[in-house]
């Protein structure tokens, strides 16, 4: 919990997941795409303004490996995000309270996972539909 004047917020870093997830994977595009041009392009422009890993030696070769999988990594749990937000509003947004109590148990896995403000949407939307569970 932070306090800023007196006034308590509540922080926490699933609030925040999704701009984590695109900013880690900004940076292991910049960091495979400079160590792309190393090992195998070898644009010496790029190389020759400073953007390069060859002072590294042999660890070039492991900082490649890393970014790819930090790529690959950020890129899923990013989509994973958006699939989990897409679903979680569908069912929410929906019409039926048989539908919205039939999923309530996904509901309130993915409300969980994505952080606080769709943890407040849930509980909005069980008060929509009267649900006393």
């Amino acid at each position: 919990m932070i306090f800023i004047y007196g006034v308590s917020m509540k922080f926490s870093l699933r609030s925040i997941q999704s701009y984590i997830y695109v900013i880690m994977a900004a940076v292991s595009i910049v960091v495979f795409v400079i160590v792309f041009n190393d090992l195998v392009i070898g644009n010496q422009a790029i190389i020759k303004s400073g953007l390069s890993f060859a002072s590294t030696g042999n660890w070039m070769y492991w900082i490649f490996i890393v970014s790819l999988l930090g790529l690959i990594i950020f890129i899923y749990l990013y989509l994973k995000f958006l699939t989990d937000a897409k679903k979680f509003s569908d069912i929410i947004s929906g019409s039926s309270k048989q539908n919205f109590i039939k999923n309530l148990k996904d509901l309130e896995r993915i409300a969980y996972k994505l952080g606080p403000a769709f943890e407040e949407k849930l509980q909005e939307a069980k008060s929509r539909w009267n649900y006393k569970g």
